[in-house]
């Protein structure tokens, strides 16, 4: 074989292979199964949602979860196509969230080789406000662990997780969430402290000590909640953090990334974001130019700003120029690279 012949061959297999591959990826089905766990912690009823890349015989239809918000292209109660086991994430939701507000990062995971299961939290879901939800934050630590000591059971998933790679991810409340499932302990009184002193820092802090907190049991907010088969944690937008000794946060060992929002209106990233950053040994932080909520889903164009604004929720605020659809890719990228590299390695620092 002459010098052309192989220039030749090699170029076509190169490119026969990377239209293959994007083939794959974009004709990729993305099936999802929904869960309810009635018995976790505390007589919580926790609903989940598992995403994974789904058998080629079901359609993705239009889903809509949240008026708001645009659609996501889905597979409902689907059955998998994976034949062999994949590194897991579990998604944590942040205030007044669901299981679907961070479905686009769900997507772009399952279509990079990852299964993914998104919890809803009583108390601090969308239709689910109490002040013992947004005070007890440890109880969803305990959903978390609870969900994925019940999902490792299951008949399905048992065979297609890779219990060695499992990962975290989420998003304000949701990554307080991580923290404490890495081995953060919280002191809820400190982080109350911290806010009277600073009630006008943030949205956080000037609303938290609205909430009558009288006769909430806090006594087990000591304990810790670290659940040592999660080796990887990715943060966004995250607080309240002032309440996590900082013995606790010195002492994590486990790869963390932190998402940080410049902008954030909810959680003051000095306090909250990049002080949990400054905190964690090793620990990653990205900081982008960016409010609380483009970690949420894209907003449908006018109607969205238009129902949020009469319910008094900041949900489609975004700081000018800021396109979320794209901060999303930029974040699905992040996510997967840190994911890929920490979930292959020695976790432990």
């Amino acid at each position: 074989m002459n010098t052309f012949t192989k220039f030749f061959t090699y170029t076509i297999l190169t490119i026969s292979i990377v239209f293959s591959q994007n083939v794959t990826a974009e004709s990729l089905v993305v099936g999802t199964k929904s869960f309810t766990f009635d018995q976790a912690p505390g007589n919580r009823k926790v609903e989940a949602e598992i995403w994974f890349e789904a058998n080629s015989s079901y359609a993705e239809k239009s889903f809509s979860f949240r008026a708001p918000f645009r659609s996501i292209m889905i597979a409902k109660n689907a059955d998998p196509a994976i034949t062999q086991k994949k590194p897991f994430i579990v998604i944590s939701h942040g205030n007044w969230g669901t299981e679907y507000s961070q479905g686009w990062l769900a997507i772009g995971l399952v279509k990079k080789g990852y299964i993914v299961m998104t919890v809803k939290h009583p108390g601090t879901k969308a239709d689910d406000q109490t002040v013992a939800g947004r005070l007890r934050l440890w109880d969803r630590s305990t959903d978390i662990t609870h969900v994925l000591n019940k999902i490792l059971l299951d008949q399905t998933f048992n065979n297609l997780i890779n219990i060695e790679k499992i990962g975290f991810a989420g998003h304000s409340f949701g990554g307080w969430t991580g923290i404490s499932l890495a081995g953060g302990k919280f002191d809820p009184l400190v982080q109350k402290k911290f806010c009277e002193k600073n009630s006008e820092l943030d949205f956080y802090c000037k609303n938290i000590l609205l909430d009558d907190t009288s006769g909430i049991n806090i006594d087990d907010s000591k304990n810790s909640f670290k659940d040592s088969r999660f080796k990887a944690f990715y943060v966004m937008g995250s607080g309240p953090s002032q309440g996590f000794t900082e013995e606790s946060l010195k002492g994590i060992r486990l790869p963390v990334f932190v998402d940080t929002a410049q902008f954030d209106e909810v959680l003051s990233p000095s306090h909250n974001s990049t002080y949990l950053a400054k905190m964690i040994p090793g620990s990653i932080e990205t900081i982008r130019p960016v409010g609380h909520f483009v970690y949420v889903p894209v907003c449908k164009t006018i109607i969205g700003p238009v129902i949020t604004f009469a319910l008094g929720l900041p949900f489609c605020k975004d700081p000018s120029d800021v396109d979320r659809s794209v901060y999303h890719e930029k974040i699905i990228e992040d996510a997967e690279k840190f994911f890929k590299n920490s979930l292959n390695s020695k976790n432990e620092k």
